[in-house]
């Protein structure tokens, strides 16, 4: 798996291989699997992502906490409001 991952940057970062051949050449040198050679000597993206076996994207969310003063104001004002449900029930 590292050597396709070292090829793939390579072809990121060298402007050399942006030409069709030298990108050819370079791929066909590689020690990688034959049919991520050829996904890549088509361009064929899907059945790379399929024989890399990427996994889907992770999303994340985050939520701010409450304070704890407003949490200690709720209670209080269901403390009070059950009181005044108790006084009116009398």
């Amino acid at each position: 798996m590292s050597n396709i991952i070292q090829l793939l940057e390579r072809m990121g970062q060298d402007a050399a291989l942006q030409s069709q051949n030298a990108k050819a050449q370079e791929i066909l040198a590689a020690d990688v699997a034959a049919e991520i050679k050829n996904s890549l000597l088509v361009n064929d993206a899907e059945a790379l992502h399929e024989q890399l076996d990427i996994c889907p994207d992770v999303v994340a969310f985050l939520l701010p906490a409450e304070d704890e003063q407003k949490e200690d104001e709720n209670d209080e004002n269901e403390e009070q409001e059950q009181e005044q449900a108790s006084a009116v029930n009398q």
